[in-house]
């Protein structure tokens, strides 16, 4: 029975027992009729009162310790990927701590505030594109008429949040009336050095608009380089503009535009927080860059005119 004991209870785990033991066994004395005298009646109660205190708050901090290791853990549950990516309530959570996090500074716009931005996050499958870079070449085709070619050359990373499948679409339009001069075709167009599969591709006319869209399907990765060369023709009275709308979130973007003679252009930013760099800029070269994040909607114009 004693070695069992001694195996169960260490004396490390066996000493606050012992000593709350002695405290209660130093009140009962105390307050027996055994000692008469002041003096050891005190003494026992002291006594008492120092191991049966010391023992309880051993106890508590103990307790409080272990509170503070649970909570911890619960927090990484409550705050982890997993548990999150479960929960149904993201956005009145996400809105809750934004509204702390800017100390309630807006609060009567605070709601359309979070939705706007909410707005922005991605929801689907590409998470952002990366170091995006857009080369325009513009050369005529009919000077006197106004006949140009527009060569883009583009290259960027698209990440994507999973390596399931989904399909990407690749848009351009023009705005050109019905018979006017216009042809648009992709010279080249590469996903990780290779030509991909067209899913489906359509042309169509919308609010005097000629669209061309093409469907591709990727999977497998997270992280996918796309290329692609499209050339266009077109009158530059009728669409004298190039530009870049962000359908997604661009970290790091890049464009060049080389003009021949007879054409220049302004550069516009569009709805950047900051304004773009300037790398170069001649009579025939227009190059910028923007070092940091970029919204979707926002992006670039260059607004042409015939000079001659």
């Amino acid at each position: 029975m004693k070695n069992s004991f001694w195996s169960a209870f260490s004396w490390k785990r066996a000493l606050p027992l012992i000593i709350f033991v002695i405290g209660v066994g130093s009140y009962v004395l105390a307050f027996t009729t055994y000692y008469n005298d002041e003096f050891y009646k005190e003494l026992l109660m002291t006594v008492g009162n120092v191991l049966v205190v010391g023992v309880l708050f051993g106890f508590l901090s103990n307790v409080t310790q272990l509170l503070g290791i649970f909570k911890e853990e619960l927090q990484k549950i409550i705050y982890g990927k997993e548990f999150l990516s479960q929960r149904n309530d993201l956005l009145p959570l996400w809105e809750t701590v934004s509204k702390e996090l800017f100390k309630n500074k807006f609060p009567k716009i605070s709601e359309r505030l979070l939705k706007t931005v909410a707005r922005y996050l991605p929801k689907d499958e590409v998470s952002f594109y990366d170091d995006y870079y857009v080369n325009y070449t513009i050369d005529w085709i009919d000077e006197e008429n106004g006949i140009i070619s527009v060569r883009e050359a583009t290259s960027f990373e698209l990440l994507a949040d999973s390596p399931n499948k989904f399909t990407y679409t690749l848009k351009t339009w023009a705005r050109v009336s019905e018979n006017s001069v216009y042809d648009n075709k992709i010279e080249s167009f590469t996903v990780n050095s290779l030509k991909p599969t067209i899913k489906s591709e359509k042309n169509y006319v919308k609010d005097g608009c000629k669209y061309h869209e093409q469907d591709i399907v990727l999977h497998g990765e997270t992280k996918y380089e796309i290329s692609y060369v499209r050339i266009k023709k077109y009158s530059i009275y009728e669409d004298y503009y190039l530009g870049f709308c962000a359908k997604y979130i661009v970290n790091n973007l890049r464009v060049r535009l080389d003009l021949p003679s007879g054409v220049e252009a302004i550069f516009i930013s569009r709805g950047t927080q900051e304004e773009f760099q300037d790398m170069s800029s001649t009579k025939n070269r227009i190059e910028k860059k923007y070092k940091k994040i970029i919204l979707p909607q926002q992006g670039f114009v260059f607004a042409l005119r015939k000079t001659n």
